[in-house]
């Protein structure tokens, strides 16, 4: 099994493949707007990745800044978002250099990449999260808005956070900088139970196959949390 780095590096098509069958009754969209109002408005997307948050809000928006450490990834995302080419601005950019970004936007949207950035293991977790929010909030508009997706577990029964460090992580942005955390089903649907087991035991590992095996369902359970703050 490759590691994640080498997926994001060199696997845009099976990470795509794995996306496009995450959140199949449409959640995302659901609760993204009926919060949030992105009719004409500009967004910064952090974590890009092949664009599957893009494809919820771009339709609406005037601009799209799309970020990622992967132009592997970008190039996927390029072909899955060409007909909104007009609209789109793609760069490379780690999330350590996000105070050099020079754009400002009414919305900074990350996806699941702020995840990997709290669980490396010799990072302090809550000064990394404090420059995360900071150099987000530089990127703002006046009463603009931060929007987080991350995870909350994937074929789990419950929704929680699947690490320690991603659980203080959620619960710093909630208690220290007041952020409201909105939890999502996003299960995944597959044609069939071995597509599940091949599809997921890819990016998840073997023990996600096996797990996938003994359940022998095309059904994946999984959540998704979005923590979101206006500025």
């Amino acid at each position: 099994m490759p590691t994640m780095t080498e997926i994001y590096q060199n696997n845009s098509f099976e990470y795509d493949e794995l996306v496009t069958h995450e959140d199949y009754l449409g959640n995302l969209h659901k609760t993204l707007h009926a919060i949030f109002n992105f009719n004409e408005k500009s967004v910064i997307e952090l974590g890009t990745g092949t664009g599957r948050l893009t494809q919820l809000y771009i339709q609406k928006v005037k601009k799209a800044y799309c970020y990622d450490n992967s132009n592997h990834m970008l190039n996927k995302a390029r072909i899955n978002l060409k007909e909104y080419q007009e609209k789109l601005l793609f760069s490379v950019c780690d999330n350590n250099e996000i105070n050099k970004i020079k754009e400002k936007a009414d919305f900074v949207i990350e996806g699941w990449s702020f995840g990997h950035a709290v669980n490396d293991i010799d990072c302090n977790i809550f000064s990394v999260t404090d420059n995360l929010v900071e150099n987000c909030k530089s990127l703002l508009n006046k009463n603009g808005k931060i929007i987080i997706f991350e995870t909350l577990g994937t074929n789990t029964k419950t929704p929680t956070a699947p690490t320690k460090a991603l659980k203080s992580f959620y619960s710093y942005l909630e208690d220290k900088h007041k952020f409201k955390r909105v939890v999502i089903d996003t299960d995944y649907r597959f044609k069939t139970a071995d597509e599940a087991v091949r599809v997921m035991g890819f990016f998840f590992g073997e023990k996600m196959a096996e797990s996938l095996s003994k359940l022998n369902n095309n059904i994946v359970k999984e959540f998704t949390g979005m923590w979101y703050k206006e500025f």
